[in-house]
This record gives structure tokens, C-alpha cells and sequence, in this order.
């Protein structure tokens, strides 16, 4: 079957917060569905409700793929939008305070382990990011067939000074249910829907946001930085395993590194002195838990070097992103 790319956000390299006005055409609501699985339910509730935006949020192509294929299936509708990412950290960066009317959760792993506690929909961290981005009045949906889980839930995001407990049911009467949903219930198992509603305006910080405006005052759609110097003489070796740390619990790390020499004129004519020597530099950074892998590209020409993101890598471009050119560049720059 072939998949209808129009309905996919890859959200890397996006101005954010996104323009959910501009996103949906005018629709007056938007709904966000976190890890969709199959995508049954995300492509059932764009179908059923028309006039409203209809998200959902996943980390793995796989489900991504399926999610498509579902909705190309059912005719693509309009209203749907598949956004590739990972949910505990682009949440509150994807969308402004007060913009989304539901948020939703179909059977998330309950992350047992006590080591696996941080991944949970009890941390701070996801309390608050719900806090903000849900309109006053707006809820979040919690379905899971573990009670201990959902109790847990119920205690730790009622907690938070602007969320409030609606409902905690058990089998409630859904109009969508999941292929997960059907399977337990067909096993007798209890299914538990937490329904939490926000109460007052609230806000967090944003990594990403104040990139991008500087960046698009300046017409600029890219990050990079210069050396003023030639490049080392002895080669980029001295790079691998160069690590750095930053403010905002921002690290990175610098690993292998490949070559390439083009002429400007031709990419297969023989080096001369105006020859542009380009590098890749693998990078992996994070910011507390988001985790990101992407290549730095070092182009050197005459007494000058370049350090910029290179154009294939879908990154987002956080804190730590941001680092890790200042500081590659800064490397270069030192070495003799």
C-alpha cells in the first residue's frame, strides 16, 4: 500500500512552538494522542471528530509507518497529523501553553522497575509539561489495565498545583477502543481510565524556542560557527572521545570521524590548494534524558573553518546541540 507522507511531521529543524491554527487550517480544538502503537485509535478519532486536530505523537517508525498506512487506507483525513518524536521531552516544546483541549494515554508502559520509575507519567517533569500546554478546562486521559499504575498516577498528578482528578473508572464505556483495550477485556481483565483536568494557567521553560527566534530575525535556518583558523595540521584524531558539559544538564560527546575531498568545480578532480576539505564528526548529546545522534560537518578552505550541523541530520536543536558546535569549533580553533 502506498503511504500518503502528507499527514507525517518530522518536526526536526520546524519553527516551535507549532502554529496549530496555521497546522489544522482554523479547526477550533486539538487533541494529542502519546505513543499511538498501531495507530487504531489516533486514525478512529480523527475520523469521528471532523473538527478537531487530531495528533499523535510516536517515537518509533515502525508504529509510524503502521499509523500511516492506516490512515492513507481510510482515506487520509485531513485533520490528522502523525508528529515523529519522543514525547517526555518534544511535548511541551511542540506546543505554546494553553493549546491543546485533550491529551491522551492508551495502555503506556507502566515501567515497573524501580530504576524505570523516571519513564513513568508520574514524574514532575510530565506533570508540569501537561500543566502547560493543556487549555484551562482541558484534560488528560490515562487508560491503562493496571490499577496499581493508574492509582499511582492518580496520587502523583493531582498533586500539581494546576491539575485536578475528574475520574478514575473502571470499564468505562469507550466509542474507540484499542487492540489492546479488546484483548484484555476479553481476558477479563479491569481496565482503568484516569481522567485529570487542568485548573489554572501554568508554564514551564522551553529549550528550543529561543533559538529559532533569534535565528529567523536574522533570516538565518541553520546553526554553525567559525574558526578563523586553518584546520589542524595533525587531522581531526584528537577529537574522538572529547566530551563537554554545559548549563541545563546539557552533555555531548564526539566520536568517529569521516573524510571527504571535493574541488568546488568537481567532486572527482584532483585536490589543489583551493580545494574544500569536509569532515563528518559523529556527535551524541543530551539533555537530561533526551538523547540525540547527529553528524557536525568541519569544511575548511584556505585559513578558514566551518562548523555547522550537517544538513542530513534530523536534530532538534537544544541546548546541548547547540554546545556541542560552540565547543567543536572552540577545539578547533585551540589546537595548534
Amino acid at each position: 500500500m502506498k503511504v500518503d507522507n502528507g499527514s507525517i511531521l518530522f518536526l526536526e529543524g520546524m519553527a516551535l512552538p507549532l502554529d496549530l491554527s496555521r497546522l489544522s487550517g482554523g479547526l477550533p480544538k486539538a487533541n494529542l494522542e502519546i505513543g499511538f502503537g498501531n495507530g487504531e485509535f489516533t486514525v478512529r478519532q480523527a475520523l469521528a471528530h471532523p473538527d478537531t486536530l487530531s495528533m499523535g505523537m510516536e517515537v518509533s517508525p515502525a508504529c509510524i509507518t503502521r499509523c500511516a498506512r492506516r490512515a492513507s487506507s481510510s482515506g487520509n483525513p485531513p485533520n490528522l497529523k502523525i508528529l515523529c518524536a519522543d514525547a517526555r521531552f518534544m511535548m511541551k516544546e511542540c506546543f505554546a501553553d494553553a493549546s491543546l483541549d485533550r491529551v491522551v494515554m492508551n495502555f503506556p508502559c507502566p515501567w515497573p522497575k524501580t530504576r524505570h520509575a523516571r519513564r513513568r507519567v508520574t514524574t514532575k517533569e510530565f506533570a508540569d509539561a501537561l500543566a502547560a500546554v493543556l487549555k484551562i478546562g482541558g484534560v488528560f486521559e490515562l487508560v491503562t489495565d493496571e490499577e496499581w499504575y493508574a492509582l499511582d498516577a492518580q496520587e502523583k498528578l493531582t498533586r500539581h498545583q494546576a491539575l485536578d482528578l475528574l475520574a478514575c473508572e473502571t470499564n468505562p464505556s469507550r466509542p474507540v477502543a484499542t487492540k489492546y483495550e479488546r484483548k484484555w477485556l476479553e481476558m477479563g481483565k479491569n481496565i482503568i481510565r484516569l481522567t485529570v483536568a487542568k485548573t489554572e494557567s501554568f508554564t514551564v521553560s522551553r529549550q528550543t524556542w529561543g533559538f529559532w527566534e533569534e535565528k529567523e530575525k536574522r533570516g538565518e535556518r541553520t546553526m554553525h560557527a567559525k574558526t578563523r583558523k586553518p584546520l589542524p595540521e595533525d587531522g581531526l584524531a584528537f577529537l574522538f572521545g572529547a566530551s563537554g558539559a554545559g548549563p541545563e544538564d546539557a552533555r555531548w560527546v564526539f566520536k568517529k570521524h569521516y573524510a571527504a575531498v571535493n574541488s568546488p568545480n568537481s567532486p572527482n578532480s584532483p585536490e589543489t590548494p583551493e580545494t574544500h576539505k569536509n569532515f563528518l564528526v559523529e556527535t551524541v548529546s543530551a539533555d537530561g534524558d533526551f538523547e540525540q545522534r547527529y553528524y557536525l560537518k568541519v569544511s575548511a578552505r584556505g585559513g578558514d573553518t566551518l562548523v555547522k550541523l550537517d544538513e542530513m541530520s534530523r536534530v532538534f536543536l537544544t541546548p546541548a546541540v547547540r554546545f556541542s558546535v560552540e565547543d567543536l569549533a572552540r577545539r578547533l580553533g585551540d589546537r595548534d
